[in-house]
């Protein structure tokens, strides 16, 4: 079959939604085998997980109660030894003369007995306690005198108004609870009178602790999805519920402990008292037993996987293609290269998603043509008028400075017959080939200061001892940074010719370079003839709208001159700000943010 017959025969499903197509997909992918294979499933194998559950279940329960019977044997097996225990009985009858006596004959007793020994042979074993109604006894140790306080607790009321030798008790010890944060207040003991030998002369019993939290520790092992609960007299004794296991409180009561569903409920005979075993399960996990059935599921795998397999393809491909060679021409787009998609797209989401980029591209061709080329050709005008205007500033700065230069070098000749004038026609023949080269607008600060300061040498020629002048840098880094040509050194001029010129006084003319805030700022200072408030407001008010037009209003064109071609290079980043006082000077502060200043 040719691959033009091919896509015909799938083409209506381009024709399709995608909501239709999801759907097909639910259905006949996700839906229905879902259905088909948990029905088969789960009448397959739930006999055979419920016969499983109910063996471990069973076994479940042999467990806990061979632990159990196991941890109260082993206390019983003490219980007996220590029961029959001549020398222990011997050393508990005695009457000692006083604390020496006792205390001799209680070691005697330590090193010739296997009390120790079998005291610490048994993990299940938590405490032994001898009670013994003997008045030269001393209390310590694992011996305590059976006096009126002891009588007095429930657990030797209990013993004593039982017919039986030995019992199990379970109680809170609430002083206990309070003293050790770790073992907490409940305890089992196995409780006897120690009787053995017949008639005695003194009254003793024996007492001993099952470790309670060894025992709790063992039923957290079983029952991984149940909770185990051990009754005894209506409470619950040991459980591996943490809601009921709280050994700093005292034992909770079965009927108010919400356990459900109870799966079974066993007896088992501890000594003296009959105990019961609740156990209580969770559902049943019917999923966990579905890959035994072999042969059903391979039969299912195929039924789930062939059909649905041939349908997401098909319905897959129909989505794939057009998406893919979507993806292509956009890919194109990024290379500038802006292609209609033709052929067939369908008329599903995709097919209005074609539409669209084929719109997109014939609106973008059209803006191409006309906004970005007539962008480009105005963009190109101003750039020239920019440089136009530039190159105009520049060529009015070279004549102007030259002319004053040379008014300053002929009226000193005039008024002074001097050779020192062939040094400073040297000096400014050196600053004049610095100046007519164009080329490079921007210089270094270190450049601009060896300027100003050849200037400045010059105009001292002129005015001799009249004329001061000062030029710090704050920091080196400074010298480094760039800005336009002549700037500074325009600012200087205005400061002799307009300032110190004009005043029969001596002047100073500092220049300063410093860093404020993130900012270069340079400072020229003159102390010449000022200006008055009128003259000043005017100046500040050009520098506010600084251009080309505005240049013929002023007397003075260099100082409009150097901030225009400053705000051609920052933009409005940088600021120039004007202070002057008639007949005390002016200052002429100029700041630049260093990003723009450290830039080449």
């Amino acid at each position: 079959m040719s691959r033009k017959k091919y896509c015909k025969r799938i083409q209506f499903l381009d024709d399709w939604s995608l909501k239709t197509k999801l759907y097909i997909l639910f259905i006949f992918c996700v839906l229905v085998p879902v259905l088909v294979t948990n029905t088969v499933f789960y009448q397959s194998i739930k006999g055979n997980i419920e016969e499983k559950e109910h063996s471990r279940f069973n076994e479940m329960q042999q467990r806990i109660k061979f632990n159990l019977r196991n941890s109260i044997d082993n206390s019983l097996y003490v219980s007996n030894f220590l029961y029959t225990d001549g020398t222990l009985n011997r050393f508990m009858e005695f009457k000692y003369r006083d604390q020496e006596d006792y205390y001799s004959a209680y070691y005697d007793m330590l090193s010739n007995n296997n009390l120790v020994r079998y005291y610490y042979s048994y993990q299940q074993v938590n405490q032994i306690t001898f009670y013994v109604g003997n008045d030269t006894f001393v209390n310590g140790g694992n011996f305590i005198k059976l006096d009126d306080e002891v009588k007095k607790s429930d657990w030797y009321q209990a013993l004593m108004n039982t017919s039986d030798h030995i019992m199990i008790y379970s109680y809170f010890d609430k002083q206990q609870a309070e003293m050790s944060q770790s073992q907490g207040g409940r305890k089992v003991s196995i409780i006897r009178k120690l009787d053995y030998f017949g008639e005695q002369q003194v009254e003793k019993v024996l007492k001993v602790d099952l470790d309670y939290a060894f025992i709790n520790k063992s039923l957290k092992n079983e029952g991984a999805n149940g909770k185990v609960y051990v009754v005894s007299d209506g409470r619950v004794i040991f459980s591996n519920d943490s809601k009921m296991n709280q050994m700093r409180k005292p034992f909770n009561l079965i009927a108010n402990s919400p356990i459900d569903p109870v799966q079974s409920m066993q007896s088992i005979p501890v000594v003296s008292e009959d105990w019961q075993i609740v156990v209580s399960t969770e559902k049943l996990d019917v999923l966990s037993e579905i890959v035994n059935s072999k042969l059903n599921l391979t039969l299912l795998i195929i039924l789930n996987l062939l059909v649905p397999t041939l349908l997401i393809w098909l319905i897959s491909r129909s989505l794939v293609i057009r998406v893919d060679r979507i993806a292509k021409h956009l890919d194109q787009v990024k290379h500038e290269k802006f292609e209609v998609i033709s052929g067939p797209v369908g008329k599903d989401e995709i097919g209005s998603l074609t539409h669209s980029y084929n719109m997109m591209v014939i609106k973008i061709k059209n803006l191409i043509e006309i906004v970005f080329k007539g962008q480009v050709e105005r963009q190109a005008l101003e750039l020239s008028k920019k440089q136009a205007e530039l190159k105009a500033l520049q060529s009015q700065v070279n004549p102007h400075f030259m002319f004053n230069t040379l008014e300053t070098i002929r009226m000193r000749s005039l008024i002074k017959d001097e050779l020192e004038t062939s040094d400073v026609i040297h000096k400014l023949a050196l600053l004049l080939r610095q100046t007519i080269n164009w080329g490079d607008d921007l210089i270094t600060i270190a450049e601009e200061i060896n300027f100003v300061e050849s200037y400045l040498s010059i105009q001292q020629y002129r005015f001799g001892e009249k004329l001061q002048f000062a030029i710090r840098i704050t920091d080196e880094s400074i010298a480094a940074m760039m800005i336009p040509k002549l700037t500074v050194l325009t600012f200087v001029e205005n400061a002799c010719i307009h300032g110190i010129e004009g005043t029969s006084n001596d002047g100073v003319v500092e220049v300063l370079f410093e860093i404020r805030s993130n900012e270069l700022y340079i400072s020229i200072r003159d102390t010449g003839v000022g200006m008055d408030q009128d003259k000043l407001a005017s100046l500040r008010k050009m520098m506010q709208d600084p251009s080309m037009d505005r240049m013929s209003e002023l007397s003075s064109i260099g100082m409009m001159n150097a901030y225009i071609r400053l705000r051609m290079y920052f933009d409005d980043f940088v600021q120039v700000h004007i202070f002057s006082e008639k007949g005390k000077g002016t200052t002429i502060g100029i700041q630049i943010p260093l990003m723009q200043a450290s830039q080449e």
